[in-house]
């Protein structure tokens, strides 16, 4: 809010640089093979490639609709995306900057025709996974642009909240105003004729908050948590512990961590629990 970027080492406790904007910072992200780089977007419009050492702007570019809402990197890092308050997805080659294409986030009839804003941006390999106000995580293909497979269930109407992948790619898992944590799975869907390809409204959900949840993430290196969490249980029952662990926040501040894990459940019966 204050229209900064500023830069921490996860080892020391004070601000080692701040770099001033001329409006209000919504995104950054570190440039994939070179984090002496990292971009930028803002309010203004304004796409700015920072260069560390320099503590300067390399490079910049103003996207056509102003009001950037998230940013990412694609392709390792040849290409930047940016998301639009008005549903669009820009694409820019990384060290210039330079207009690539553009991707419109919208149905292509009915009320989520007009585009709702792009809240959060998140990458597996050659998938892009777009969340937006419209409630509804798309999922695209960098390699032709193409829109695999749309995600429904989570409520997203006003909120900042975005998808993320697992580990492997095969889940997502997002946040909801409605209290809940929403996961999908992006492959293995069922091939039966009742079931569009293209649209994936099944998924499992978790409440384990009394707010909405503004943010949910899958842990990136599970079995750190799993091998503490398996010296306890196989304690108590000599079992092993294997599978994910999503971590989520509300806007009260409340984190919780939940385990996935093979156990007996009745149906409709999440296989998560909240970990002690």
């Amino acid at each position: 809010m204050d229209r900064t970027v500023k830069l921490w080492h996860l080892s020391r406790g004070e601000c080692l640089c701040c770099f001033q904007h001329v409006d209000f910072v919504t995104c950054v992200a570190f440039l994939p093979k070179d984090d002496r780089y990292f971009l930028s977007g803002s309010l203004d419009g304004k796409l700015r490639l920072w260069y560390i050492p320099d503590k300067k702007v390399a490079v910049w570019n103003e996207v056509q609709v102003k009001f950037i809402t998230a940013i990412t990197f694609v392709k390792n890092g040849k290409f930047a995306v940016v998301g639009t308050y008005n549903g669009r997805c820009y694409f820019y080659t990384s060290d210039q900057l330079k207009y690539h294409t553009v991707v419109d986030v919208r149905s292509s009839r009915g009320k989520n025709a007009r585009g709702h804003k792009v809240t959060g941006l998140a990458v597996h390999g050659d998938k892009l996974l777009v969340t937006s106000n419209d409630s509804r995580i798309r999922m695209y293909d960098v390699r032709d642009m193409a829109l695999t497979c749309k995600f429904r269930g989570a409520q997203n109407d006003h909120s900042q909240i975005r998808a993320a992948f697992s580990p492997d790619g095969r889940h997502i898992v997002c946040g909801s105003e409605d209290k809940f944590v929403y996961i999908w799975r992006t492959s293995d869907l069922p091939s039966t004729l009742s079931v569009r390809k293209d649209r994936n409204a099944m998924w499992e959900r978790v409440r384990a908050h009394n707010s909405p949840v503004s943010v949910a993430v899958f842990a990136p290196k599970p079995q750190v948590f799993m091998n503490m969490l398996d010296r306890k249980e196989s304690q108590a029952s000599g079992e092993r512990v294997g599978g994910h662990v999503v971590v989520s926040a509300d806007l009260t501040g409340s984190i919780k961590i939940m385990v996935n894990r093979p156990r007996a459940t009745k149906a409709g019966q999440s296989t998560f629990f909240e970990a002690e």
